[in-house]
C-alpha cells in the first residue's frame, strides 16, 4: 500500500499534525525534507511546502514524482468564510484558485475531492464530536486579511473556506490521478481583519516593511495576540482530528485483514 502525501504549509502547522503521527525517520526526498511514520500498516509522509501556491506546487510535483502515493491530503489553518468558530474543521468537497484583482475572479482549474475520503474524514470528524463545515474552499496566491475582501470572495465563489495552498495541490494530485483531501482548522473568522496586511512579509523584502508596518500601528500587537491564540487552539484542535483519524484508520486496516482471513 502507498503511502499518504499529508502537505502542510508552515512547520507549526506540521507540528500539529506531528504530535499524533510521529515519525521514525526523516529522508531528503527530490531535495525535500519529509518526516516519515507508520501507525499499523498505514504509513505517512508528512511534508512541509512552504507558504503559497507556487511552494506548495514545486514541493509536491517533486515529492510526488519521486514516491508513488495513495492520498495527497492538504492540511493545516484555514479562514473560515461562512459563520463558524475557532477551531472548526473545514472539510473540502472540492477546491479551485481565485485571483485577487480590481475585482476577484474564479481561476477555471476547480477539483473535485474524493467523494469517499471526505466521508471518511466526517465520520471522523463525528466520532471526535468537532464542528465540521463541508463544502468547496478556495485558494489566493495572497493572504486576504480584510473582512470587507473576506466577504466579496465569498459572495463570488460561495466557498466555506480560504488558504493558499489547496488549490495548487490539488492540481498537482490531478496530473498524476491522485485522490485528494481536504481538511484544515478555522484559525481566523469571515467577520475579523488580520492584525495588519502579511503579504508584506511574503515579498523578498518584506521582513522591513512589515515591521515599520506593526511598529507604526501599536494596536497591531493586540491582533497578533488575539490571532496566536486562535492559531493555538486551531492547532489544538487539528492535533484532536487527527488522533481520531489514525485510529480509525487503523481500526479499518484491522477489519479489512480480518475479512480477508
Amino acid at each position: 500500500m502507498n503511502p499518504i502525501a499529508i502537505f502542510a504549509a508552515t512547520r507549526w502547522e506540521l507540528q500539529a499534525v506531528r504530535r499524533v503521527l510521529t515519525t521514525a525517520r526523516v529522508e531528503i526526498v527530490a531535495g525535500v525534507r519529509c518526516h516519515i511514520g507508520q501507525r499499523g500498516n498505514r504509513i505517512y509522509w508528512l511534508i512541509q511546502t512552504g507558504v503559497g501556491p507556487v511552494a506548495a506546487s514545486a514541493v509536491s510535483g517533486r515529492i510526488l514524482e519521486a514516491q508513488p502515493m495513495s492520498l495527497v491530503m492538504s492540511t493545516g489553518f484555514a479562514c473560515a468564510l461562512v459563520p463558524a468558530q475557532v477551531g472548526d474543521l473545514i472539510v473540502g468537497t472540492a477546491v479551485s484558485s481565485v485571483h485577487p484583482g480590481s475585482t476577484w475572479t474564479i481561476q477555471n482549474d476547480r477539483v473535485s475531492c474524493d467523494e469517499t475520503v471526505c466521508a471518511g474524514l466526517l465520520a471522523v470528524a463525528k466520532d471526535a464530536g468537532l464542528v465540521a463545515r463541508v463544502g468547496t474552499v478556495v485558494s489566493s496566491e495572497t493572504v486576504v486579511w480584510q473582512a470587507l475582501e473576506k466577504h466579496r470572495l465569498q459572495r463570488l465563489t460561495d466557498a466555506i473556506g480560504l488558504d493558499m495552498e489547496s488549490a495548487a495541490l490539488a492540481a498537482v494530485a490531478q496530473e498524476r490521478d491522485l485522490p485528494m483531501a481536504i481538511v484544515r482548522t478555522v484559525s481566523d473568522l469571515v467577520d475579523e481583519d488580520l492584525p495588519l496586511d502579511f503579504n508584506l512579509f511574503l515579498r523578498p523584502t518584506g521582513w522591513l516593511q512589515g515591521m515599520q508596518s506593526l511598529i507604526g500601528r501599536p494596536s497591531s500587537l493586540g491582533g497578533l495576540n488575539r490571532l496566536r491564540k486562535q492559531s493555538r487552539v486551531a492547532a489544538d484542535r487539528l492535533t484532536e482530528w487527527f488522533q481520531f483519524y489514525v485510529e480509525t484508520d487503523r481500526e479499518s486496516l484491522r477489519r479489512s485483514r480480518g475479512l480477508s482471513e
